[in-house]
């Protein structure tokens, strides 16, 4: 049985930009600031002249920025956590029993902040030519997805296309909501349509204080924060997607949500099938009004979820701890796939050889869990 990590990550090197930077962005490039001192060990970026990633709560892991002293975890023993190291990742990846990894970036999901949509183009260029130059050394055993600067869709879309047909990178990586724009926004569409043209997966990555969310700054401390915005940004991008009916017009556009468990899906696609019954169904074919604002007429595409995830248009990770039993009776064993979230400190080394060693799942479960799930979504050929 093939193992395909669905989700891990690298650590952004801090030399990053002064290696892969085009010449004309090059003195706009992001740069790292030190800020150690007895107390911390951490830098931040500098880029548009602010520190980032944008961190809304005064407390948190490193004190808001990226540990000097790497690895996070004791375990460890890659250099820094980046793909530069790859003697160090993969001897760790053998260690968790997965022969093959999709590498998401970990820091530079504050580029969906950028204000210059040239410069966010450009860090996401050479990022992506890093991503694709480090993976292209392990091919069977590395690959990644692109970071594309999704506030302006239509280079978001160029930079997708090249990622994926030029560069052999095996997706892209957005977040959940675009400032104050829902991704089902008129603007973002040609974007989606790209997507499925290529025929390339779209992961959604919930992520706490990276980039801006509406709710972020609800609490300010980074537990309120990392348990409310991280589910709430997923939601949204779901919600975007079945509301609008994108999947049901798009037949190639596959989507995952990553990084909050799986949990919630059974949950959510109950909580959605019950306003479908109550409140779209009695009102089907009128116009109407809600707390103020225009007239809109309902979707006819709009459906539960559940129908994307059993037939593999949606998926998503799961934790260590979650019950995949009773998750799989729901929605089926075909919308989830193993994510370690290596080498973050809250990932876990044994999870696959919990998978493996299950009674409670069958065979072929198990099988698309660790592995099949994967490698259909991100099109795999290994």
């Amino acid at each position: 049985m093939q193992v395909i990590d669905s989700d891990g990550h690298l650590h952004e090197p801090f030399d990053l930009f002064d290696r892969y930077m085009e010449k004309e962005f090059y003195s706009m490039r992001p740069r790292i600031v030190d800020l150690r001192d007895e107390e911390r060990d951490t830098g931040r970026w500098l880029v548009e002249g602010r520190l980032v990633p944008r961190l809304p709560f005064t407390k948190g892991v490193g004190g808001g920025g990226f540990r000097y002293q790497t690895p996070r975890h004791e375990q460890m023993k890659a250099k820094h956590n980046s793909l530069d190291d790859n003697e160090g990742r993969l001897p760790e990846m053998d260690r968790m029993e997965s022969d093959f990894q999709i590498v998401y970036p970990t820091a530079l999901v504050w580029v969906f902040d950028l204000e210059n949509k040239e410069l966010a183009a450009a860090v996401c260029r050479a990022y992506n030519n890093y991503l694709a130059e480090q993976c292209a050394k392990a091919p069977q055993r590395l690959g990644g997805v692109a970071l594309v600067p999704i506030q302006d869709p239509a280079a978001a879309a160029a930079e997708a296309r090249r990622a994926v047909q030029k560069l052999g990178l095996n997706g892209v990586v957005i977040p959940g909501i675009v400032g104050n724009t829902p991704l089902h926004a008129k603007e973002f569409i040609p974007f989606f349509e790209t997507m499925n043209e290529i025929d390339a997966p779209v992961g959604f990555h919930a992520v706490t204080g990276m980039h801006y969310t509406p709710w972020a700054d609800c609490f300010t401390d980074f537990f309120a924060t990392h348990v409310t915005a991280m589910p709430f940004s997923m939601m949204v991008a779901m919600m975007s997607m079945v509301h609008t009916g994108l999947l049901k017009q798009l037949p190639h556009l596959r989507c995952a949500f990553l990084e909050i468990g799986a949990s919630w899906l059974p949950y959510w696609n109950w909580w959605v099938g019950k306003h479908i019954e109550h409140v779209l169904e009695p009102r089907a074919g009128r116009k109407e009004s809600a707390w103020g604002r225009e007239p809109y007429e309902l979707a006819p595409t709009v459906h539960e979820p559940g129908e994307d995830i059993l037939a593999g248009r949606i998926l998503s990770g799961f934790e260590g701890d979650e019950n995949l039993r009773s998750i799989i009776d729901q929605l089926g064993s075909k919308g989830f796939m193993y994510a370690s979230d290596y080498p973050h400190s809250d990932m876990d080394w044994d999870r696959v050889q919990a998978i493996k060693g299950s009674e409670a799942l069958t065979g072929a479960e198990k099988a698309d869990l660790l592995g099949g799930n994967a490698r259909r979504f991100y099109n795999l050929q290994i």
